[in-house]
């Protein structure tokens, strides 16, 4: 039986610059790191002399994200679009996503579109969102309420 989430991970291909970006531009926190070889790693990834660095990013409510840079075997490229099978993406409550998308975009974050507003049946804003992408091309929303 389920308990509870525990986190959400990310393969990335440079870990020291996957942490910097979730902590510097999305002011996450760091919460450890880790590098894994060996019979316990290979069973669970099931691949022979696997060997991995990892990083554990939150906001210290809980739900981490596990940053996972593959050293053996090498991860190849990222060419998942939104809409591929496998696809995933993690998402955020922002407080004012206009300025958030202002101040990030300035800082390297790349979007496919400025927020987008969706209002309810009596025409009233309920919610923002836009999409990004980290730079290993990992998909994160950010979104306002109303």
């Amino acid at each position: 039986m389920l308990k509870s989430f525990f986190h959400t991970g990310f393969v990335v291909k440079d870990i020291e610059a996957s942490i910097k970006f979730y902590a510097e531009v999305l002011g996450m926190r760091i919460a450890g790191r880790t590098e894994r070889e060996g019979e316990f790693v290979e069973q669970v990834l099931a691949f022979p002399g696997a060997h991995i660095k990892g990083g554990f990013v939150d906001m210290g409510e809980g739900h981490q994200l596990e940053l996972i840079q593959y050293l053996s075997p090498a991860s190849g490229e990222n060419n998942l679009h939104r809409n591929d099978l496998g696809a995933s993406h993690l998402a955020f409550f922002v407080d004012d996503l206009d300025t958030f998308y202002q101040e990030t975009s300035q800082k390297g974050i790349r979007y496919n579109n400025p927020p987008a507003s969706m209002f309810d049946d009596d025409g009233k804003l309920s919610r923002k969102a836009a999409y990004a992408q980290d730079p290993d091309g990992n998909w994160l929303e950010f979104v306002e309420t109303f």
